[in-house]
């Protein structure tokens, strides 16, 4: 599970403990909005159809860690039921992150987050007049 925040200029994505130590062997993200492409909520199809790099996969329960997926490195940290949260990166190691947020988060809230900052940082700003 993870907590996911927008800072500033940096998208952080919290792993808990046991997700850390257990099944992704992988600590949290803090990505630079400038390699955040967007945001969104579609769980990915044939999503147990990877090929593992370094974590953990128990079919049909939980996928967390580094994985292959249809020729890109990605991160799960996702089971089975759960709503999922998609970032889509840029200039990273990963093409994606498959995350599940917590409660009450939900990945829908996370994605409006992450795809509002990216708006906001790609707005043009208003000229400043002086008289």
């Amino acid at each position: 599970m993870a907590t996911v925040r927008v800072d500033a200029d940096t998208l952080n994505v919290e792993l808990s403990r046991m997700d850390v130590f257990v099944w992704t062997i992988h600590g949290s993200f803090h990505i630079p909005l400038a390699n955040v492409s967007g945001a969104g909520t579609d769980k990915p199809p044939s999503f147990w159809e990877s090929l593992k790099l370094l974590g953990s996969n128990v079919p049909g329960f939980k996928m967390g860690g580094t994985f292959v997926y249809h020729g890109e490195v990605v991160f799960f940290d996702y089971g089975r039921d759960d709503a999922v949260l998609v970032v889509d990166l840029v200039n990273n190691n990963y093409k994606h992150l498959f995350v599940h947020v917590d409660a009450p988060d939900t990945p829908e809230a996370a994605a409006k987050r992450i795809n509002d900052a990216l708006a906001a940082r790609s707005a043009p700003t208003a000229p400043t007049t002086t008289t």
